[in-house]
């Protein structure tokens, strides 16, 4: 599969061919338009001896992009063995793919066995396709399918429970913040800094700065604050100081708010992105990065999803995969600028995403407590079986006097 003089042939050339075969308005597009035509005007006949053209269409253009992925595998191209998959280069383009999903395709691609475990499934996405490749490729190394798919499973299922806690974690707190705000703006001796929301994952920063003395005189606990580096604390909670700059009027008063209630926006606005980031904090500045991650990740995932096949197939997931973009998008907005709106905006996506989690998993949750024990306990114990003939095969693979 990686022979030497295939490189001499550019990979864009071949797939700017196949396009003009079957993209839109290309070869297969006219032919089926003239015998469109010619069956509206009853001469179908007339055009028999072109007819065995729809089929070379149809099958040249796949195999040009694939002797197209081929050539830029075996040339180093870290999406070859995507595109041989079935990805096209604009649904990569832009994605942060992880790079030993990268290094396997590639090595698949170019070692000559047997690709189909690559091939891309009938409405599969971006998502599925790279957790479901993680576990097959280290099925294929242990020799053993069962335990790629304990691996696959695991991969997932640990990804949609810690979704579902932190989802369904803002769409409670929200709410219960969000009455709570909306209770103390009617008692006018609260002070202002009070009623402020704090953005979403502060609680921690929030503890630190607002009891940094406490803190520091609790025996032991204290010496590591008095003898961390000047700035080191403040750098990770945010800085109250930094945060000055996102000061503004609010109901006839001039609030200052803290590093936790700080409109980011407003603070860059005022001081520039250095100020922002300042007054962030390294924990909520990772917040910020890890949400708009995973809302550019789910904005590609469906880009890259047939939304109708999607739906027949599996309408839970996709609407678990819309709803946990939304979530991922509005949360971002509340790290950023937490207020009113945006707590509320988040909390609501993040409850209707924990539901769809759930209505996702239906199949594994039971209605009753004793049910879903159950099916924790037995999914448990196949895990284990499956990882411990794994691992036997592991040991078998790795033990060549076995």
């Amino acid at each position: 599969m990686g022979d030497e003089k295939n490189r001499v042939i550019n990979p864009q050339d071949l797939e700017h061919l196949a396009k003009l075969l079957d993209g839109r308005g290309g070869l297969e597009d006219k032919i089926a338009e003239a015998f469109t035509r010619a069956s509206t005007l009853g001469v179908s006949g007339k055009l028999g001896p072109i007819k065995p053209m729809r089929t070379w269409v149809a099958t040249t253009a796949p195999d040009m992009r694939r002797r197209a992925s081929l050539i830029r595998a075996a040339s180093g191209d870290p999406f070859g063995g995507l595109m041989w998959a079935g990805f096209s280069s604009e649904e990569l383009k832009g994605k942060k793919i992880p790079p030993e999903t990268l290094l396997v395709a590639n090595a698949a691609v170019t070692d000559g066995g047997d690709t189909g475990w690559l091939d891309r499934k009938d409405g599969e996405s971006l998502d599925d396709w790279i957790v479901r490749i993680q576990g097959d490729a280290v099925g294929k190394i242990a020799g053993n399918p069962e335990f790629g798919k304990a691996v696959s499973g695991y991969i997932e299922g640990t990804a949609n429970l810690a979704a579902f806690f932190t989802s369904a974690g803002v769409g409670v707190m929200g709410t219960i913040k969000i009455a709570k705000y909306l209770k103390n703006s009617k008692i006018p001796n609260i002070p202002i800094s009070e009623k402020a929301l704090h953005s979403p994952g502060t609680f921690a920063s929030k503890l630190v700065n607002n009891n940094w003395y406490r803190l520091s005189s609790v025996p032991r606990v204290g010496s590591y604050f008095s003898s961390a580096p000047p700035g080191l604390v403040t750098a990770l909670t945010g800085s109250d100081e930094a945060a000055m700059l996102g000061g503004h009027m609010k109901n006839g008063t001039f609030f200052m708010p803290s590093a936790s209630q700080a409109n980011l926006l407003t603070v860059a606005k005022n001081g520039g992105i250095g100020s922002a980031a300042r007054a962030a904090g390294w924990m909520r500045g990772a917040g910020v990065v890890g949400s708009a991650a995973a809302t550019a990740w789910g904005v590609a995932n469906l880009a890259t999803t047939d939304p109708v096949a999607a739906i027949k197939k599996d309408p839970a997931g996709y609407a678990s995969d819309v709803a946990g973009t939304a979530f991922n998008g509005s949360l971002t907005l509340a790290l950023i600028a937490p207020s009113p709106v945006t707590w509320g905006i988040a909390a609501g996506t993040g409850l209707v995403y924990a539901g769809t989690l759930i209505w996702d998993n239906a199949d594994k949750i039971a209605a009753g407590a004793s049910t879903a024990k159950e099916w924790v306990g037995n999914a448990a114990e196949k895990t284990g079986e499956a990882i411990s003939d794994g691992a036997k095969e592991v040991g078998n693979f790795l033990n060549p006097f076995d």
